[in-house]
């Protein structure tokens, strides 16, 4: 059941297994997170380390090659630039007697001052990330001769359009492994769920009456101490329910044969009422009184006892709750009119139990409602509905829902157990049915009994009806 400030889709991803889901994609995310960074930090340091030592050695080399060329006063700073035949997007600039020569350049380049140098010391200068315009780009300088600098600019574009693809594949690779992780987290929550939705089914099949059920023994250690626990927890249930069944058998045996010879008593002596005098006769009537009264509330405490004891609980059969009704109302001598059957759907359950509860409601009606003034059968989606109205005051709203508990009277002026209508809901419980009380429309009491129909009975016996006699 879904809190109500979220849907039900919603609340079972806060329950266990959307915990199970959060701890894998959690450690997945922070491993990728991890290992992606990692990935790009190294491969980073390692493709910009090698580019710079490429570039250092080419600009080493070149100096060389310029100082062998410029000892010819024949050749020009642009013709000794020009022979070096620098890879594609590559700059060089020479900086000689306070004039700039420069190759793979456009017009308008206008470099930037060089920086003071001592001449004394030949050691190529650190590379450094320079943008000539838009572009990114590693410059390094040598000293070539007497004053002379060689500066290179060597473009960097590949190498981060490289970074860029690395970064997307690491973030792909990411994701994917993110995702992998909610696959398997559902997959293992699936695994480390179904031990206990097995237990829940099994409790669920025991709680319906099925008590001779037990968890099959299991190969995990860890699973063993849960399913030896739950086993031991129902065998004790079963004694439980074996003593309580004794009980209302002993009670059965023990209490009815006294108090039958008790009535019997009292009936024989209400014949010679006339016998009496006026004091003994008015003991003599609450004597009968008292004696009917409490054979009643015995009566209803035995079935009560057999319906929350199970006793009988799976001989369930086929019955129409129309003409169960149809044979209590005539047998009630109330007006047939009273009854009005809609769908006479079949249900699944027990007779005698249906029948008391029945006659339970029907005597409620006429004891505490002022008089049955209509019951009807229906269907109502799956359910077959039974609607008893009465004429009585009707029952307050917040006394509803407690008339269905033990030794609720609501209405002190008339007699009553207090067991009938506890009685009645407990016998539609044990038939996976429900009971509610409401106002009925212009007054009164109105109670509404449910139970699942079963079409598949009602098919059947249409179809035998339907075959011819062999």
């Amino acid at each position: 059941m879904s809190k109500p400030d979220g849907s039900p889709r919603l609340s079972r991803f806060r329950g266990l297994r959307g915990r199970v889901m959060a701890a894998f994609v959690l450690g997945a995310s922070v491993v990728a997170v991890v290992l992606a960074g990692s990935v790009y930090g190294i491969s980073t340091s390692y493709m910009e380390s090698q580019r710079v030592r490429t570039v250092e050695r080419a600009v080493g080399v070149h100096a060389e090659l310029l100082r062998l060329r410029l000892d010819d006063p024949r050749i020009s700073g642009e013709q000794a630039l020009d022979a070096l035949h620098l890879p594609t997007g590559y700059i060089a600039i020479l900086h000689r007697d306070r004039r700039w020569s420069a190759v793979g350049v456009d017009d308008g380049f206008a470099p930037l001052t060089p920086p003071v140098i001592d001449t004394a010391d030949a050691i190529p200068s650190t590379a450094t990330r320079v943008r000539l315009g838009d572009q990114p780009y590693l410059r390094v300088w040598s000293e070539v001769e007497n004053g002379s600098v060689l500066y290179e600019f060597a473009p960097l574009r590949e190498l981060e359009a490289n970074l860029h693809m690395l970064r997307t594949i690491l973030l792909a690779c990411a994701v994917l492994a993110v995702a992998v992780a909610a696959a398997l987290g559902a997959w293992a929550a699936q695994r480390t769920l179904s031990p206990l939705r097995q237990v829940a089914a099994a409790a669920s099949r025991i709680a319906s009456g099925e008590h001779d059920l037990r968890l099959p023994r299991a190969a995990d250690e860890d699973l063993a101490t849960t399913v030896e626990a739950f086993n031991a927890m129902v065998d004790s249930l079963q004694r439980r329910i074996e003593r309580e069944r004794r009980l209302v058998s002993d009670l059965s045996h023990e209490l009815r044969t006294p108090l039958t010879t008790l009535t019997t008593t009292a009936t024989v002596l209400a014949g010679h009422r006339d016998e009496l005098s006026e004091r003994p006769k008015a003991a003599l009537g609450l004597l009968v009184e008292e004696t009917s009264h409490l054979r009643g509330l015995l009566d209803d405490m035995l079935a009560l006892a057999r319906a929350e004891a199970g006793i009988h609980r799976s001989d369930l059969s086929p019955l129409s709750l129309a003409e169960l009704l149809t044979h209590l109302l005539a047998g009630r001598d109330t007006s047939p009119e009273l009854l009005d059957v809609r769908d006479p759907g079949m249900v699944r359950g027990r007779r005698m139990e249906l029948e008391r509860a029945l006659v339970n409601l029907l005597a409620n009606a006429d004891r505490h409602g002022g008089g049955l003034t209509g019951v009807t059968v229906d269907r109502d989606g799956a359910d077959v509905k039974v609607v008893v109205d009465d004429a009585g005051p009707g029952v307050a709203p917040e006394d509803r829902g407690r008339i269905f508990d033990r030794f609720v009277t609501v209405s002190r002026a008339t007699a009553g157990t207090g067991i009938g209508l506890a009685l009645v809901a407990e016998t539609v419980a044990g038939h996976d049915g429900t009971l509610r009380c409401t106002e009925r429309p212009g007054g009164g009491a109105r109670f509404v009994l449910t139970i699942p129909a079963c079409d598949d009975v009602r098919h059947e016996i249409a179809n035998k009806r339907a075959e011819p006699l062999q």
